[in-house]
């Protein structure tokens, strides 16, 4: 028996659909059940980002130091330039970068040096760094550094180094040349020329060497200072060298102290200081003095043609002498009030009142000790005995 065409073709829509419905139906279950094992969605990165910085994006819990880039990582501490050179000029010429010192002062850091052309200079400078200011002659003279009206050059803080040239002040108000407080001064082959005052050192380091110091006052020295001149020469018009505090501590070695219109050394207040291989003469008063506790000792010396005494003591004042000459003066030593001299291998001689003067009413107040000096005897030294003496004499035929 034959089957019906219409429901042939019927059938088999149905089976087409049927499977339809099957094939969509299993794609949706195969999506279902693969889903949950599908990898998180990765952050899209930019390629412009620096390859360090894409780790740190992807790990959110890593150090911010790891997200520095390297060029920041490795970047080096900068090092410290060397000390830099100034050149004051007054003809702007080549090579020279400042026309005035105070200019080239202050714009010098710690540690630079300053080169000044020949010439004369109008400054007045303060300064509180660490500098080295060196004249270009080829002497002092050639370089001169001064003031008419305010202090020359003054030094506050610091060390300065200063060689080679002149300070001048020639003002009418005894303004200081060159002062130095709180801070080392060193003075190399300078000249210091005053119509008023010197040097003055407050509280404060000197050292000087091959020098000339001419001025009313040349060198006044207080407060906590310790000076040490070696070679330097000094002409006070007033005084030569005044050294008050007991704070102070003046050395002087192979140099010279004249043609002063006052006293040549003159200690006082507790003061210390120690002279040796040193001429101090033509002073118009004492050569030196010491007074108001203070302590003097001279050595290998010469204390000679001063217009009072080579050494005047006074108020509890003290002075040492050892293997000095003392001559042509008033009087080798002066006592006008207590004090002591201690003398030991000195020589006296030439002195119009003898090798000690003391002052009327004041012999019990004047200690004198030592021994082996020329010129005078020592109380309570027993002179030689004439034996030993003539058979000294005839030794020596």
């Amino acid at each position: 028996m034959s089957a019906d065409p219409k429901m042939s073709v019927f059938e088999d829509v149905w089976m087409q659909v049927f499977s339809l419905l099957l094939i969509v139906s299993g794609i949706f279950s195969l999506h279902y059940m693969l889903r949950p094992a599908q990898a998180a969605p990765q952050p899209v990165l930019p390629a412009a980002l620096p390859a360090a910085v894409q780790p740190a994006l992807a790990r959110p819990s890593a150090p911010a130091a790891a997200a520095l880039p390297p060029e920041t990582a490795a970047k080096k501490p900068d090092v410290p330039k060397g000390p830099g050179r100034w050149v004051v000029g007054n003809d702007g010429g080549p090579g020279i970068n400042c026309s005035s010192l105070g200019d080239a002062v202050a714009r010098a850091a710690d540690g630079d040096s300053i080169v000044v052309r020949p010439g004369a200079y109008e400054v007045s400078v303060l300064t509180s760094k660490s500098l080295t200011i060196s004249g270009g002659g080829r002497s002092p003279e050639e370089v001169k550094l001064t003031n008419p009206i305010n202090p020359t050059f003054a030094v506050s803080g610091g060390r300065v180094v200063l060689q080679n040239l002149t300070l001048a002040n020639t003002s009418q108000v005894d303004y200081w040349a060159l002062s130095v407080s709180r801070a080392a001064l060193v003075l190399l082959n300078v000249n210091v020329r005053s119509s008023g005052k010197g040097v003055r050192v407050l509280g404060a380091d000197l050292e000087a060497s091959d020098c000339e110091f001419e001025a009313g006052a040349a060198l006044s020295i207080s407060g906590k200072s310790k000076v040490k001149l070696t070679g330097v020469s000094m002409t006070g018009r007033v005084i030569g060298v005044s050294v008050q505090d007991s704070s102070a501590d003046l050395q002087v070695d192979g140099s010279r102290i004249s043609g002063g219109g006052g006293a040549g050394l003159r200690a006082l207040d507790g003061a210390w200081a120690k002279v040796s291989g040193t001429t101090i003469s033509g002073n118009r008063y004492a050569g030196i003095m010491v007074a108001s506790g203070a302590e003097v000792r001279v050595s290998n010396s010469k204390i000679t043609g001063n217009g009072e005494c080579g050494a005047y003591i006074e108020e509890n004042g003290k002075l040492v002498l050892e293997k000095v000459t003392l001559t042509r003066n008033k009087c080798g030593v002066g006592f006008a009030g207590a004090g002591s001299l201690e003398a030991h291998g000195n020589k006296f001689a030439n002195n119009t009142l003898g090798a000690v003067a003391v002052r009327p009413l004041q012999g019990d107040k004047a200690l004198i000790t030592g021994s082996g000096n020329s010129g005078l005897l020592v109380p309570g030294e027993k002179r030689p005995a004439a034996k030993k003496r003539a058979s000294a004499k005839a030794g020596k035929r």
